[in-house]
């Protein structure tokens, strides 16, 4: 690891792993996992023999104490809320658009969560480093509340819109900041572990989401879906102020004044940087949904719009003295590498998830229950991914050979898909089994990534530069769903007429495949013989689209730099000479 440079010209630091990744000038740093994992700092022979470390890159660590459990199971009680509301929300928001008949509106209550996401999270990282880990997490359980109670109480949905938003301002810190105390509270080859278990909680709560919320609605109403997450909000806020204690990380938590605070926020840099975000994300989605063309003038003024942010933010990063997102991030390998690694197989597994439920319903005589459970291996396979990868760095200390095994599995999935999934009558319960290597590509990269990002920048960028990653994720997810959603909608538009040529009422038929997604199966064998061929195609086009991201993927991962993760030997009658950080990393 490295030093990262101030002003004044610093003597080099020297640390083990143990030492946290961000540390003040006084030498306060975060609760290090030594401290959360002993009663007292004063050791006995004991624990001092429980501190050795070893260099072999295969033996066995000290595991994390319950110290670190106890603390990271109270960050999980957000993680969890979080991830059920989106998962919640895409199966109520039919329903709340059709209260107030506007069911064309139905879809900005998933885009506006997403964009509001998008845009705050790179802000989380600089805003924690000035103002405290806790405080930026409880601020945005916070907006996450008032969110949750606006959505559930609005009036009209453009009340609910703009209360979604909130929330999604909110939610962007409730899942990255958690990442972010990990990588302070735990040596670097404990973080890929430690992360797992968060990916389950993800995993499980957009599991669990959909289910909830769809019974809530039909029983009690869609405004309970969403009013009945506000108190277990207040509970995750107050489990925080209680249970989670952190040593500042730098020295303008405690010896800063609140308006010495303000005036290190780079608000410039911070608008600049959210509207160029926001701007080509909204492209993206509008895109993705059909609502918007790129040739449009509205699409235009906001690519137009985007870029011109671009540059100010480029500019005025030149002259802020703490940008909110330091420029000399992008030309540093891991940064740029692991970005595009969680990017693209988000991008990849996305689009392939949303477009199974399409072609299976439109292919099989399924109720919805059956297509939702035909996604359950992808989640199956994103968890124990997560868990493997965690092992493997834990184990190896290298992050490398996971990553690129990860991403090439996604490669697989897709070819898998392409090959099985064939005809009419293909799905069954062994073939949906393909799917789990895609979601086990994604579970996999997610957890060794981070760690690659955390293990190559300096360490008071680690904050920063995981802020950004989760950014990275969510554009994957908008522009996975975007390009999907072209490629399927295009093939379908090019192969209908070409399979129809000839059949009487072609035109009807072609509007109503491309409306209804079961009225394939409505049709006599005759046409069905000519329709599902047609939707299969569009489906292994975007596996197509899908092989080419993880292609990417793939070399990204390559490309990116490798480090290994070791701690020094020490004894207890030969204390060794630690092991000193880096005081560079590797740029493009």
């Amino acid at each position: 690891m490295a030093i990262a440079e101030t002003g004044s010209s610093k003597q080099a630091e020297v640390a083990t792993e143990q030492t946290p990744l961000l540390q003040d000038q006084n030498g306060a740093g975060t609760a290090t996992y030594g401290e959360l994992t002993t009663q007292d700092h004063a050791l006995t022979g004991d624990q001092d023999a429980n501190r050795t470390a070893v260099e072999d890159s295969t033996a066995d660590d000290t595991a994390p104490g319950t110290g670190i459990y106890a603390t990271l199971s109270v960050l999980l009680v957000g993680v969890f809320i979080s991830q059920t509301d989106q998962s919640l929300v895409i199966a109520t928001y039919a329903k709340v658009a059709s209260e107030f008949n506007d069911l064309s509106a139905g879809s900005w209550l998933i885009s506006a969560y997403i964009l509001a996401q998008c845009v705050a999270q790179p802000l989380y990282g600089k805003l924690s480093e000035i103002y405290g880990r806790k405080t930026c997490l409880q601020a945005a359980y916070v907006l996450f509340a008032l969110g949750t109670l606006g959505s559930g109480l609005g009036r009209g949905i453009g009340e609910v819109i703009a209360a979604r938003a909130i929330q999604g301002l909110g939610g962007a810190g409730m899942v990255s900041m958690v990442s972010i105390i990990i990588t302070d509270i735990v040596p670097v080859h404990e973080v890929g572990t430690l992360r797992s278990y968060v990916n389950i909680l993800q995993t499980t709560g957009r599991g669990c989401g959909g289910v909830i919320g769809g019974y809530l609605t039909e029983t009690i109403g869609w405004r309970w879906a969403f009013l009945v997450q506000v108190p277990p909000t207040l509970l995750a806020i107050l489990l925080v102020q209680w249970r989670l204690q952190l040593k500042p990380t730098n020295v303008s938590e405690t010896h800063q004044t609140s308006w010495a605070k303000l005036k290190r926020v780079d608000f410039i840099g911070a608008f600049f940087l959210c509207l160029t975000v926001g701007s080509f994300c909204f492209v993206l989605d509008r895109a993705g949904t059909g609502e918007l063309s790129l040739q449009s003038p509205i699409a235009i003024a906001f690519i137009v719009t985007g870029g011109v942010s671009l540059i100010a933010f480029i500019i005025s990063g030149n002259y802020a003295v703490e940008p909110i997102f330091p420029l000399r991030l992008w030309t540093q390998r891991a940064v740029v590498t692991n970005y595009a690694i969680v990017a693209l197989q988000t991008a990849m597994q996305i689009s392939s998830v949303a477009a199974v439920p399409l072609v299976i319903q439109a292919t099989h005589d399924l109720s919805t229950a059956q297509v939702g459970a035909a996604l359950i291996p992808a989640f199956l396979g994103n968890t124990i991914g997560g868990l493997l990868a965690g092992y493997w760095v834990k184990r190896t200390r290298t992050h490398k050979p996971i990553t690129i095994f990860g991403a090439a599995m996604g490669s697989f999935a897709m070819v898998l898909c392409i090959t099985t999934w064939q005809g009419e009558g293909f799905f069954n319960f062994a073939r949906s089994l393909v799917i789990f290597p895609g979601g086990f590509s994604v579970g996999v990269v997610s957890s060794s990534a981070f760690v690659a990002l955390a293990a190559g920048v300096l360490p008071g960028e680690v904050a920063i530069a995981g802020s950004g990653m989760y950014m990275f994720f969510n554009i994957g997810a908008i522009l996975g769903i975007s390009l999907g959603s072209v490629v399927y909608q295009t093939t379908l538009a090019s192969a209908l007429p070409k399979a129809l040529d000839g059949v009487a009422g072609k035109e009807t038929i072609i509007r109503r495949a491309l409306q209804d997604v079961s009225y394939v199966r409505q049709t006599d064998d005759g046409l069905r013989a000519l329709l599902v061929p047609c939707f299969v195609a569009a489906f292994h086009n975007v596996n197509y689209m899908g092989l080419i991201l993880s292609g990417l993927s793939v070399l990204s991962a390559i490309l990116s730099p490798s480090s290994r993760l070791l701690v020094p030997k020490q004894s207890d009658d030969e204390q060794q000479e630690p092991l000193p950080r880096r005081q560079s990393v590797d740029t493009m």
